[in-house]
């Protein structure tokens, strides 16, 4: 099974860049019309979009699950300073937990595998730019390598 979640990454990709251009756009021009008062609340908004988008922790995300492995690969859309490539990949055999968990309004990929040592606990990993359905996908698929272990 595959899941990624491309096409809309790149749209929202799209969307933060088109709306942090169209508000540049008045702060320059209050900047040049000396409308001090109004480029300062014009340059907090555009700085609460970012940092807005930022905490939210918007994810590519590609989920594949193949016969015996399961890997996950992600990154964050929206980067300043180059993208993260992070690569999550084990044998199915090793899922101890694997589950997604609604936080606040978004969810969340939680995943544990068993090693020599004990569970190891990845970080978890936000969906919140993925669909319902590919949500409702990774649900079921985790659901279905639990249940056949």
């Amino acid at each position: 099974m595959e899941v990624s979640n491309q096409k809309r990454s790149r749209s929202i990709k799209r969307t933060f860049n088109l709306g942090v251009v169209l508000m540049l756009f008045p702060l320059v021009y209050f900047i040049w019309q000396e409308m001090d008062l109004a480029a300062l609340i014009n340059g907090g908004v555009v700085v609460l979009f970012v940092i807005g988008f930022q905490i939210v922790g918007l994810n590519y995300v590609h989920y594949q699950s193949t016969d015996d492995l399961l890997e996950v690969r992600y990154y964050p859309i929206i980067t300043f300073f180059g993208k993260d490539y992070n690569t999550i990949r084990f044998k199915k055999r090793l899922l101890y937990r694997g589950e997604v968990k609604k936080t606040f309004l978004f969810h969340d990929l939680h995943l544990e595998i068993k090693t020599k040592q004990g569970v190891a606990e990845y970080p978890a990993l936000s969906l919140a730019a993925m669909s319902r359905n590919d949500i409702r996908a990774i649900q079921l698929d985790l659901a279905t390598i639990q249940k056949t272990k």
